[in-house]
């Protein structure tokens, strides 16, 4: 036996955290598809190991216990839960996510970001293998330390969430985990953190992409339509402004929602294309 040390490579929330950030970074910067989102969806699914594990941490990291008792008794069934996982299963996986991620990533860039939980996930680690694995035990006052950390986040006071942000994460939270791949972070943070407050046409647009995600009919009617709608208003608004460069900008962004509607499948940077011209409609009508 030997003494253990946490492995970001093998923490499942923190893999799971770093893909969702690449995939907001390649749409972001406007990649036709993103390898991260990809990647997500076939490891991360609910009849995958690794997307149950990755359930156990978000319960440990979002679940709320009224005191300390309950909290230690989440903690008891999240363990008893996560002993049911096949470990040579959940082993083959991990690996073989880590070896895709290698083949597309510079895996050592993509593990230096920031991780805001990073704390927290580290402890849900070290318990979980702790428990879990016979061959590698922890120090005692690691895991003590651990659990103290899953504890106090347990029993910590929710986070107030911004209005702006509620409906999307009520529907987000509907779903299942194969459909939630696309992240809250992708969806809510980043754009929110980029654009700042979301109108109502790109709240609608993002929640019919969260829940058609797999590129249905719906999604594509909609945003055939939402097209021509735009289309129509950067057409008056082009009428109305005299300033060269943003008439420049309505033409351009007009070409990129003709190529919109020229595929039959929805990809991602599609739908960014979208609510960037629903942003540049409101640039527009802010300055008139």
């Amino acid at each position: 036996m030997h003494k253990a040390k946490h492995s970001k490579f093998r923490n499942t929330g923190i893999l799971f955290e770093l893909l969702t950030r690449q995939v907001t970074s390649d749409i972001l910067s406007g990649k036709e598809e993103s390898f991260a989102k990809n990647i997500l969806f076939k490891y991360f699914a609910e009849n995958k190991e690794l997307g149950k594990e990755l359930q156990l941490y978000n319960f440990l990291v979002n679940e709320v216990a009224k005191d300390e008792n309950q909290a230690e008794k989440y903690i008891e069934i999240v363990l008893k839960q996560r002993t049911k996982l096949n470990e040579k299963t959940l082993t083959s996986e991990k690996y073989n996510l880590i070896k895709e991620i290698k083949d597309v990533y510079p895996i050592s860039d993509l593990f230096k970001s920031p991780i805001k939980n990073y704390r927290l996930l580290a402890s849900i680690y070290k318990v979980f293998e702790n428990h879990t694995n016979q061959k590698s035990k922890f120090d005692v006052k690691e895991i003590i330390s651990s659990r103290t950390s899953i504890v106090e986040n347990l029993c910590g006071v929710k986070k107030l969430v911004k209005e702006s942000e509620d409906d999307l994460i009520s529907v987000y939270k509907q779903q299942n985990e194969e459909v939630r791949l696309l992240s809250y972070k992708l969806l809510v943070e980043s754009l929110n953190e980029k654009y700042k407050d979301l109108d109502t046409n790109q709240k609608n647009l993002l929640k019919e992409y969260i829940n058609s995600i797999s590129n249905t009919n719906s999604l594509k009617k909609l945003i055939d339509s939402e097209v021509d709608n735009v289309k129509v208003q950067l057409s008056e608004l082009s009428s109305k402004v005299n300033d060269d460069v943003i008439k420049i900008k309505i033409n351009e962004t007009v070409k990129q929602l003709d190529n919109v509607k020229k595929f039959n499948l929805v990809k991602d940077n599609q739908v960014m294309v979208l609510l960037l011209s629903y942003e540049l409609i409101r640039e527009v009508k802010n300055q008139l």
